[in-house]
């Protein structure tokens, strides 16, 4: 298949920190403060409802049609399609939320979100802007980063400290006893805890695996924390 929905690069591949790759950082930045500035009006809204179920289908489609794109070209594989990446697992959790308003679920993944900007700042991947990969890529990242943020302000779901600490010992159980293993045993890269592949944890290769996953964690754990700090501040605004 060639064209647009072809697997292979083009010779327009992505570059880092290019147009390219700033119109999508900027459109975070754009729809953070539209869903916060709206936040009461689509709150108030009848249609409230179908927004939010609207949202939560179309982050659906948007990974069906990944999935199709990989089918049609024979690069599908049932160990690549595990919601076993964080980016993943956070935006089947948010497609759950979106449909039903649990904050239970909630309190654990909205801190995981995170990873679809962080992954926006250091795409992992090489199809450029004349690609369908590199739309979905961008599309589904943003997505489930404002459907999160759509939950916090829109539906008004609480989050306290007591939440970030569920989060972060949620993930390293997650990280510890399933992800780490199953690395290992099968030879995946789940959640970058086997190689960096050009993300921030490249700056902890080279001092062998265990300072490697150390680094990773702690990592992880200090820009859960940084996400925690705009939490506290917005709930002190509410009181």
């Amino acid at each position: 298949m060639s064209g647009f929905f072809s697997f292979m690069e083009s010779s327009n591949t992505f570059q880092e920190f290019s147009l390219n790759h700033i119109i999508p950082l900027l459109l975070i930045v754009v729809g953070v403060v539209l869903i916060y500035l709206n936040r009461e009006r689509i709150r108030n809204s009848k249609y409230e409802k179908q927004i939010r179920y609207g949202l939560a289908i179309l982050a659906i489609l948007t990974e069906v049609s990944f999935q199709v794109w990989q089918m049609l070209h024979g690069r599908w594989n049932f160990y690549d399609s595990l919601p076993l990446h964080l980016c993943r697992l956070t935006n089947y959790l948010g497609i759950y939320i979106m449909f039903t308003k649990n904050n239970k679920v909630f309190e654990i993944a909205y801190f995981w979100c995170l990873a679809g900007v962080v992954s926006i700042l250091f795409p992992d991947i090489l199809h450029g802007p004349d690609r369908f990969r590199y739309y979905h890529f961008m599309v589904s990242h943003i997505l489930f980063f404002f459907n999160f943020l759509y939950l916090l302000f829109v539906s008004e779901l609480r989050l306290s400290f007591k939440s970030y600490k569920k989060s972060l010992i949620a993930l390293f159980l997650l990280a510890t006893v399933i992800i780490i293993p199953i690395n290992n045993i099968f030879g995946m890269n789940y959640m970058f805890l086997l190689e960096a592949n050009d993300t921030p944890f490249s700056i902890f290769e080279g001092y062998g695996y265990f300072i490697y996953l150390v680094g990773c964690i702690g990592l992880t754990g200090i820009v859960m924390t940084l996400w925690y700090l705009p939490i506290y501040f917005y709930n002190k605004s509410k009181t």
